[in-house]
């Protein structure tokens, strides 16, 4: 087994590599202060520049927290759990923990707020009647010295008996629509292109409140106005926004207990959609991006959490639960980019713990909608909204797709596991086999007890059987675009965005101009995309990687928020050839989760991705482009875990790389704090079996260390990062080295390769292209 770090890349040279582990170590100890700067300063050195950070250091010489001494919670916080771990258990309870998620969130997220200072007076700027309704503009005057000012509109429909109304932060919001429904309409100057809130932090010096935060607060100020009216029932305010502005009506909403309703529009990080649930490993919006893309939003000290937010002790599902028992909607996109419905979801479930302490279940709810970001249906919403306060009978549905629960699926199917028929595992069971025979042996009943694990897979006919069957589209000519596929075209619109200037997709020149792709249909009727160099003479055999992807629910393949290459420009460019496909569950094939053990009863969700996997492989194998005996696999994240499955299964498979795929599972209790074994059986749907053996991770009958020896003798590249939260990275290293006996049973050490990187969960362009230059040496 080789071990690199740098330029310690391909130097068997394990002393050295040790000394590099060693001083990574240390910098990842926080609790001293000399600690927290070395952490600091390697942080820095990993992350992107970010000027502003930068100036707020030099002023302020602060330090990141002492993560150790803060609970490691990968999965959700628990809002009904204190943060020393006492639990809420009473309707009358739950005011002590809002109150702590509020300072908790002034102190790690928002910056302080002061205290909301009384309304001074109003000036009416103009006013006039049209047919059915008035406008009013006024300019709200409040603060120290009376200099603080805030413009506001209200568009009043004529009508006798006090009305409800919904707020916006811009002034026109939806007033079209609202006085239609006999709504007001309230709009302020709190939004990007009119901020009045941007003035405050000098109007409060001794609080350091951030803008969306400052913009949420001056919210309050306008429903003071609004209580003054007449024509307002207010007992029915609402506030709405949409992407940043929603994040902003979230943590209005959740400051001021006088907001009655909230719409919560595809607020993505910082409004409902937790940390957690998205940054690098969701494939999306972060704590990294958006500190540095966006610096005023949120307080400087939320960057320190960047790839550590299991150490954060606040995240959106929290602040979702402090609008209980008032009522909640978020609404987002089916392929939203900055929101994403696993995430989403989550904070539902999570959130409605709370709402039905309080008794009000029914005040929580989702709406997803067609469509990438942007997509918004404010009919749908102020349906939502009449049911809420009492205008329609109506009956709200939420269209979940997440609805996995293991305990039913156990039920349903009458599944139950004798543990006593599984032997611990207390060391390394590898250590026994000292022959190539042995091996073999071992690994026939290894490969068993991982198809059990996956479950039963249904029948399936032949590549030759569907084609023999299906219709045949004229064949694409090489070079020729990609017809849309589904509506949306998921990579064409990534693609696209790209070109316009949007360098979120990592679709990058000059490589781009350089790689063609054709369309292509592989097990039933699944559909994946061929990337190819330009220019690749006729009869020409390329090498093929099947790029696996993570956590991308929103755009499957592709991903979002990220500036680095997207792997298969860096491997086209490599002079491979990428198929690519959305694997179940995530961006086109989103809506095949919720239904899938419906289906699949006996079968598992891992075992339909290796199964996809193993599909494609058929299909590559016969495409006249392709070098049928040099198929790879390169996977990140989720993507990762299933290429060691599939290359263990399938020996077809003739390399891997496996970026953040993995932790073993029988060291990976709930005492961990990645949140165990569960993550793959009770949290997600993706092995059930493996649920039966939480709490008895010792018993499981097999683990990564065996898979990654079912590779031997293939070349297997695993990179840990050693910040990596959804791992131990120690474990990870062990697992290696304990296949790597096996590795050398065939001579083969040099082809398992192991590289820590001092960085989060994450695939940087440095990380990739010496995993591809790696996969040059190791691979073709």
């Amino acid at each position: 087994m080789i071990r690199f770090e740098g330029s310690l890349w391909f130097r068997r040279i394990l002393p050295g590599v040790l000394l590099v582990a060693s001083v990574c170590a240390s910098a990842q100890n926080t609790s001293t202060e000399q600690g927290r700067k070395e952490y600091l300063e390697k942080l820095q050195q990993i992350l992107p520049p970010d000027p502003y950070f930068n100036t707020w250091l030099q002023k302020t010489n602060a330090l990141p927290p002492d993560f150790e001494a803060l609970p490691k919670q990968n999965q959700l916080p628990d809002p009904l759990t204190f943060l020393d771990g006492r639990r809420v258990t009473t309707a009358g309870g739950w005011a002590a923990r809002r109150n702590e998620i509020d300072q908790l969130s002034q102190k790690y997220v928002w910056g302080t707020i002061p205290p909301k200072p009384k309304l001074d007076h109003v000036v009416v700027l103009d006013e006039k009647h049209e047919n059915g309704y008035l406008v009013r503009n006024v300019r709200l005057v409040f603060g120290p010295e009376d200099k603080g000012s805030m413009r506001a509109r209200v568009v009043i429909p004529d009508g006798k008996e006090p009305m409800p109304v919904l707020l916006n932060c811009d002034l026109l919001g939806w007033a079209p629509e609202l006085i239609r429904r006999g709504y007001i309409s309230a709009g302020y100057a709190g939004n990007d292109m009119m901020d009045d809130a941007a003035a405050l932090d000098k109007l409060y010096p001794d609080y350091d409140f951030a803008l969306l935060p400052r913009r949420a607060w001056a919210a309050s100020l306008v429903l003071d106005y609004l209580e003054t009216l007449p024509q307002v029932d207010a007992k029915h305010i609402a506030i709405f926004g949409y992407s940043r502005n929603g994040k902003m009506a979230t943590i209005a909403a959740a400051l001021d207990t006088r907001f009655a309703a909230v719409i919560a529009g595809s607020t993505g990080v910082g409004g409902v959609l937790p940390w957690r649930a998205s940054g690098e490993v969701g494939i999306g919006e972060g704590i990294e991006a958006t500190t540095r893309r966006f610096p005023t939003w949120f307080a400087p000290q939320l960057r320190f959490f960047t790839g550590r937010e299991d150490r954060l002790p606040v995240d959106g599902n929290l602040v979702a639960a402090m609008i209980a028992p008032r009522s909640l909607l978020m609404e987002w996109g089916n392929n939203d980019q900055v929101s994403n419905t696993w995430g989403n979801e989550q904070t539902y479930y999570s959130a409605l713990k709370v709402y039905q302490l309080l008794g009000v279940p029914d005040r929580i709810s989702t709406m997803r909608v067609p469509g990438f970001h942007g997509a918004n249906d404010e009919e749908a919403c102020l349906d939502w909204l009449d049911i809420q306060f009492g205008r329609s009978k109506a009956t709200w549905t939420n269209n979940l797709i997440f609805r996995w629960n293991w305990d039913q699926w156990r039920s349903d199917t009458n599944q139950s596991v004798s543990l006593s028929s599984f032997p611990k595992h207390n060391g390394d069971d590898l250590a026994s086999v000292h022959t190539s025979a042995e091996w073999e042996a071992k690994s026939a009943e290894l490969h068993k007890s991982v198809e059990w694990m996956l479950g039963t897979e249904p029948p399936k006919m032949t590549e030759e059987e569907i084609n023999a069957g299906r219709f045949h589209f004229r064949p694409m000519p090489p070079g020729a675009a990609n017809p849309g596929q589904v509506t949306p075209d998921l990579p064409a619109w990534a693609i696209s965005m790209q070109a316009r200037g949007d360098n979120e997709y990592g679709w990058t020149e000059p490589q781009r101009s350089k790689t063609v792709s054709r369309r292509l249909t592989f097990s039933d009727n699944l559909r994946g995309d061929l990337y190819y160099p330009a220019g690749t003479p006729d009869g020409t055999k390329l090498p093929v990687v099947i790029w696996l992807h993570g956590y991308s629910y929103p755009l499957g393949y592709m991903w979002g928020y990220h500036e680095d290459t997207h792997p298969i420009l860096a491997l086209v460019q490599a002079g491979y050839a990428v198929f690519a496909y959305d694997q179940s569950g995530f961006g086109s094939r989103l809506g095949e989760t919720g239904p899938f053990y419906g289906r699949y009863p006996q079968w598992s969700h891992m075992g339909r991705l290796v199964e996809d996997a193993q599909s494609a492989i058929d299909m590559l194998q016969k495409d006249s482009m392709i070098d049928p005996q040099r198929v790879y696999l390169y996977g990140y994240s989720l993507g990762g875990t299933v290429a060691v499955y599939t290359a263990a299964l399938d020996s077809r498979v003739k390399g891997i790389v496996s970026v953040a795929g993995f932790t073993p599972m029988r060291t990976d209790t709930a005492a961990t704090g990645t949140g165990g074994v569960a993550r793959y059986s009770k949290i997600r749907d993706f092995i059930p079996r493996l649920g039966f053996f939480d709490g008895h991770e010792s018993q499981i009958p097999y683990d990564f260390n065996d898979l990654l020896a079912m590779i031997a003798p293939r070349p297997a590249l695993i990179v840990q990062p050693l910040l990596d939260r959804d791992a131990t990275p120690a474990d990870v290293k062990t697992a290696v080295e304990q296949a790597g006996k096996i590795y050398s049973l065939y001579d083969a050490g040099a082809k398992l390769a192991l590289r820590e990187p001092w960085d989060i969960n994450r695939l940087p362009n440095n990380t990739l292209n010496e995993t591809v230059q790696w996969m040059s040496l190791n691979e073709k």
